[in-house]
């Protein structure tokens, strides 16, 4: 392989970039910070106590608490409201037993666990408990964004045709797409696809056997390249230049084979994997000011208030947004 890596359109290895300890993590940090608030009111003491004296004056349990609750308190109160209320409208879509289960998914991409408590603390959370508290709450905020998004029949069907299918195809890998298009040009004239592999190809795995990539299904390639490969009419016929990460390939998909799925058996599991990557879409702020809305929030705090207006101010923005570009 080239410079020692691959440039075939593999899938990238995922290890530990789950949006699950991603963005649970986030939210740990968030939730976590209410122990350093609390910590500078526990034990009993004046709040004119002092923290630390110097030569000349002192820090006093009574401003470090005022400074931690001008910095904290605005987002722990919009976060443990939102919180309260995803609970209260959603928890009954999240069973503790799909959390159990995301959580040793997580756990399972690890060497230890050792290793992935490690991981966790380096996240900015206590302990494997507080992830998962946190875990439940980003699955919480998904299950919300999932009743936003609509998935078809029709979408499924196209999705399970995909997946009931193996695909042989054989690809030149380049830089730049003019190479590409000069590549396509020299085999619309009769050059040889094979030969032109091995010796323009960046690829340099697949390019000594003549571009071959062998079957696979769908998931081991990447988007762009499978949304070209998957097609059911491009048998024999040779791509447009198509772009991915690793530059622009040339593809010629040479056969197509069908697995022997159920579309009974798979569609629930379809319809789900749909919606979810639909809804990384959707804006979060959304869910909130409606969330907002129906339990009428009334926020007593100034300085809390400042976070649930700074939601109803990105919606407004959004929206407005999205109607200038209809107009347009």
């Amino acid at each position: 392989m080239s410079n020692g890596m691959s440039n075939e359109p593999k899938k990238q290895d995922k290890k530990f970039s789950t949006g699950a300890l991603v963005g649970a993590s986030a939210l740990a940090l968030i939730i976590g910070a209410g122990g350093t608030y609390a910590a500078t009111n526990a034990g009993g003491e004046s709040d004119d106590s002092a923290v630390v004296t110097y030569k000349g004056g002192e820090i006093t349990r009574g401003e470090i608490a005022d400074m931690s609750y001008d910095r904290m308190v605005p987002q722990l109160a919009f976060q443990e409201t939102m919180n309260a209320l995803l609970e209260k409208e959603y928890g009954d879509q999240v069973e503790q037993e799909k959390v159990d289960e995301e959580f040793s998914k997580t756990e399972e991409q690890f060497n230890s666990k050792e290793e992935f408590e490690q991981a966790i603390q380096q996240a900015g959370m206590s302990g494997t408990e507080e992830f998962k508290e946190a875990l439940r709450g980003q699955m919480l905020v998904d299950a919300a964004k999932s009743e936003l998004v609509d998935v078809t029949d029709e979408e499924v069907e196209a999705q399970f045709a995909k997946e009931n299918a193996e695909v042989e195809a054989s690809h030149i890998l380049v830089d730049t797409e003019e190479e590409a298009q000069d590549i396509i040009k020299q085999l619309n004239d009769g050059a040889d696809f094979a030969e032109l592999a091995k010796e323009k190809s960046t690829d340099t795995g697949s390019g000594e056997k003549g571009g071959e990539l062998g079957f696979f299904s769908t998931g081991q390639m990447v988007p762009e390249f499978e949304e070209y490969a998957f097609k059911e009419d491009v048998i024999g016929k040779i791509s447009e230049p198509v772009q991915t990460q690793y530059g622009f390939h040339v593809i010629k998909v040479t056969d197509r084979k069908e697995k022997d799925l159920k579309l009974e058996d798979e569609k629930d599991r379809i319809r789900e994997e749909l919606a979810t990557e639909k809804s990384a879409s959707v804006d979060a702020n959304k869910i909130y000011a409606e969330l907002i809305e129906k339990y009428n929030v009334d926020v007593k705090d100034a300085k809390a208030e400042q976070q649930f207006d700074a939601v109803k101010e990105a919606i407004k923005n959004a929206d407005e947004s999205s109607e200038e570009s209809t107009e347009q």
